[in-house]
């Protein structure tokens, strides 16, 4: 169903609808806190817990004290976060990770698990709300399908702002972990409520709902995301939970006297080594102190051992693999490190990221990394294994290519597919083989690789340089512009000095390792240039006109030219400048009339539009690939302001509803994979710099040719619909957090 036009109308109808939905958090967050008091009571009427049940009833009477302050603070909350979904940050945050997990004690690991809870309950309790809600608010964006991911009133993102403003209540982390559990509890059906709202008020404006269509996931923005989904298998199922998860990453598995594996071997070692089964729980350590108070290990060993010797027969070669594996493991870390790792080739070969020869890779890979972590759990902790960047470098690289059939896939899918071959067949233990294998593959793909980190470099040399002259000249110009004489001359003249000259000085000053104050004396021949081209005021005084005139363009050729100015604009402004003096030395009774307004507009027509950015000269934009704001025929305009759109940008982050969407600060970073609709087709690209301002951002595609452009123009096509989001996630860590979530599902009692 087509969406309704992008207009002025629908554009503040959009602005309006995430108004409305904002001040309609102070009364949703009155009902969050009356169904939240009454649940901790009713829970802790009913708890046998005697510390579990005060626990809740004092939750509860510190909710009743701080209930004011959070309706007040829930609407600017939303408001903030619907800012940043808009913008595109946090759109895939995570309140959990993988690698995050190491580090979090208890209290932070309840919290965080209550987040991902509560976000899971929010969006199954809203589900057929949330898909209308979607195809209204995608209408009102402009778009003729829905995408989900452009809805900025997700339920996540009412998740993070209850969490916010819980996180700004200063109550011990024990209660706050309560309230959330039990707010997040509430939220759903009464956000449904609010969708259903929401979406009559979108319906009786005249909004017809975007429509859902059958998308490559590859197309989508939210492609990562959809990793996240993966089930787990069945082995994951039983031996996978959080808590066990975070022994692994902090190696408590293997190191400690303390440890159950420590335990489980001291108890044993004098008997024939136990092959753990492969339906092994690591709930076991966990309860393993408790078992023993009760002296009930004995009968849970026993069990063990009945177990191992009924495994289930595997369907497939790879099943066999995996049972053979289960069988090596001597401990509960290595049993749980084998289902790690199975689940995340699974999340990594699912991934619809990637290309299918790529997927199958990974798939391939798997034997030789389980044959790893029984060697070195330092896999899933140390980012830098080798192993780990095998993965991430074959992973992320493919992203290059959007088809199997595209130029330079076969040459870097080769090498690929004989290092695993390689790792496959070796038996050398440990990580030494993966560094091999990375250390070849590097090599294989090293030509290009040097080629494209030479042009990567010299590329943004200059770009850096731009930015950093283009910022100088921001503050030239102001200064400039408060000149009396500025202020007092011809408009094209005036736009002149405060836009190339300024660069002119810019250059000369960067350029100056003395660091003098007028270096090349482009600022003390502005009294004179102001003054020539004034015929009022250089017709009183012809002989000294007459005197400077030539050194004055010639000082005026010099400076432009040290910026590389184009040499047709040069040309023209001095044309212009010459016509100017030559008036004044013309008696006044000879005189022609004065330049009209047109006349002078003719020498500096601009471009159609008022988008300006960072200007380049041709042979920083020629080495960056830089791509022009408009791609018209034609001259290039005189000056488009250095840091234009900054204040707009400034005050779109104070009012954000009156702009138009763009990526925030940390929507894009470097790294991310886009698609950009270049002469017709889609182009796959990565994101390989951005600059230190954020003023200019250099796209490379998998020939090593550079696309640069500028913030402007970046969010133009976001907003435009000409650059879609691919990844701005690695692939490997995707998969690794999917891994965590998997743990948290399969981690339903987890309480403190």
């Amino acid at each position: 169903m087509p969406a309704a036009p992008q207009n002025v109308s629908y554009q503040s109808l959009y602005r309006s609808c995430m108004k409305e939905a904002a001040s309609r958090g102070h009364a949703l967050m009155q009902r969050l806190v009356a169904r939240c008091i009454k649940s901790m009571a009713q829970r802790a009427g009913g708890m046998h817990d005697a510390q579990e049940r005060n626990l809740l009833t004092e939750a509860a009477r510190i909710l009743m004290k701080h209930q004011e302050a959070l309706w007040e603070s829930y609407p600017q909350a939303l408001l903030s976060e619907f800012a940043q979904a808009i913008a595109g940050a946090n759109a895939r945050a995570s309140a959990l990770s993988f690698d995050s997990l190491e580090l979090m004690g208890e209290e932070q690991l309840q919290e965080s698990v209550e987040v991902v809870r509560a976000q899971q309950a929010v969006a199954q309790a809203v589900e057929a709300e949330l898909a209308e809600l979607n195809g209204l608010v995608c209408a009102v964006q402009g778009l003729r399908t829905v995408q989900v991911e452009r809805n900025p009133l997700r339920p996540e993102v009412y998740v993070r702002a209850l969490r916010t403003v819980t996180m700004q209540s200063p109550i011990p982390t024990a209660v706050r972990t309560r309230w959330m559990q039990h707010l997040g509890e509430a939220l759903g059906p009464e956000l449904a409520l609010v969708y259903r709202e929401l979406s009559q008020i979108l319906r009786q404006q005249g909004v017809s709902p975007a429509g859902y269509v059958a998308t490559p996931m590859r197309d989508l923005v939210g492609a990562a995301a959809a990793v996240q989904q993966v089930s787990p298998g069945p082995q994951a199922s039983t031996l996978l939970n959080l808590r066990e998860l975070r022994r692994l990453l902090s190696g408590q598995f293997e190191h400690g006297a303390n440890s159950f594996a420590a335990k489980f071997e001291r108890e044993f070692e004098s008997g024939e080594r136990i092959d753990l089964p492969p339906d092994f729980s690591p709930t076991v350590p966990a309860a393993f102190e408790t078992l023993e108070e009760m002296k009930q290990v004995d009968r849970v060993v026993t069990r063990l051992k009945q177990r191992a010797t009924s495994p289930v027969q595997p369907q497939t070669p790879m099943g066999a693999v995996r049972e053979r594996m289960r069988r090596e493991a001597t401990s509960p870390g290595q049993a749980l490190g084998l289902e790690v790792v199975t689940l995340m080739i699974e999340n990594i070969a699912g991934d619809v990221r990637l290309l299918s020869p790529v997927q199958q890779a990974v798939r391939d890979l798997e034997p030789a990394l389980l044959r790893l972590v029984l060697e070195d759990p330092r896999f899933f902790s140390d980012k830098s294994h080798p192993a780990r960047r095998l993965l991430e470098q074959m992973t992320q690289r493919s992203l290059a290519w959007s088809a199997v059939d595209a130029p330079g896939f076969d040459a870097f899918y080769e090498p690929l597919q004989q290092a695993v071959d390689a790792l496959l067949a070796t038996r050398v233990p440990g990580g030494d083989p993966f560094e091999f294998a990375l250390t070849s593959l590097e090599e294989a793909w090293g030509e290009q690789n040097k080629r494209e980190r030479r042009h990567r470099q010299k590329a943004v040399q200059a770009l850096l340089h731009a930015e950093q002259r283009n910022l100088l000249a921001g503050k030239v110009s102001k200064q400039l512009k408060a000149r009396p004489d500025v202020a007092g001359a011809a408009r094209e003249i005036a736009g002149f000095v405060a836009g190339p000259w300024s660069q002119v000085i810019a250059q000369a000053r960067l350029s100056d390792p003395a660091a003098s104050s007028d270096p090349g004396g482009y600022t003390g021949l502005l009294g004179d240039l102001l003054w020539s081209a004034q015929p009022q005021l250089a017709g009183g005084n012809p002989m000294r006109l007459a005197r400077i005139a030539p050194r004055l363009l010639e000082k005026i050729r010099e400076g432009l030219a040290s910026i590389d100015y184009p040499a047709t604009e040069t040309k023209r402004f001095i044309d212009m400048l010459v016509v100017m003096q030559q008036r004044a030395l013309v008696p006044a009774s000879s005189q022609h009339a004065p330049m009209s307004a047109q006349e002078l507009e003719s020498w500096f027509a601009q471009e159609s539009g008022d988008v300006k950015s960072p200007w380049l000269a041709p042979g920083e934009a020629q080495e960056s690939g830089f791509m022009e704001t408009h791609h018209a025929a034609g001259r290039l305009a005189l000056y488009q302001s250095t840091m234009a759109g900054t204040q707009a940008q400034a005050q779109a982050g104070a009012d954000w509803m009156e702009a138009v969407p763009t990526l925030g600060d940390d929507g894009l970073q470097p790294g991310a994979w886009v698609e950009m609709l270049m002469e017709g087709r889609w182009n796959r690209l990565q994101l390989t710099w951005a600059s230190p301002h954020g003023t200019l951002f250099m796209f490379s595609d998998a020939a090593g040719k550079s696309h640069s452009m500028t913030r402007r123009l970046l969010d133009q096509l976001v907003a435009g619909q000409g650059l879609r989001l691919i990844s701005d996630q690695a692939v490997v860590a995707v998969a690794l957090d999917a891994v965590a979530q998997a743990a948290v599902n399969n981690s339903p009692d987890l309480r403190l």
